[in-house]
């Protein structure tokens, strides 16, 4: 216990001195480091959540016709296309060729219970 609180210690005086011009290049390379380490772990979770959201688009188009399968992959390609077509089917609810009543209702429950992790 004694040893964790000398660390936590010893990082408040760091982060006093931080500013001092001789720790001053270390302290923006380490946050440097945190940046990248923080930008590419919220990467491979827009990459995680685009292909769950796919599977579960692939699982509930295994019913549907081949132009609706092959529709729904397209939509689940990339979040760009998913947020689209989330906001032109799913809320300005405007009219689609290939999904329509019920079918149109699960697709748009589906991208919207995924689209938190985009």
């Amino acid at each position: 216990m004694k040893k964790i609180l000398w660390i936590v210690v010893a990082i408040l005086l760091l982060a006093t001195f931080s500013d001092h011009p001789v720790l001053l290049p270390y302290k923006q390379k380490l946050y440097a480091k945190f940046s990248d380490t923080t930008h590419s772990a919220s990467e491979v979770k827009n990459e995680q959540a685009l292909q769950k959201l796919a599977n579960l688009l692939q699982e509930f188009g295994s019913t549907l016709g081949k132009g609706q399968q092959a529709e729904l992959k397209k939509v689940s390609s990339s979040k760009a296309a998913v947020l689209e077509f989330q906001q032109s089917y799913c809320v300005e609810q405007q009219f689609h060729p290939l999904f329509y009543g019920d079918t149109i209702r699960k697709v748009c429950t589906i991208v919207q219970d995924q689209s938190n992790g985009l």
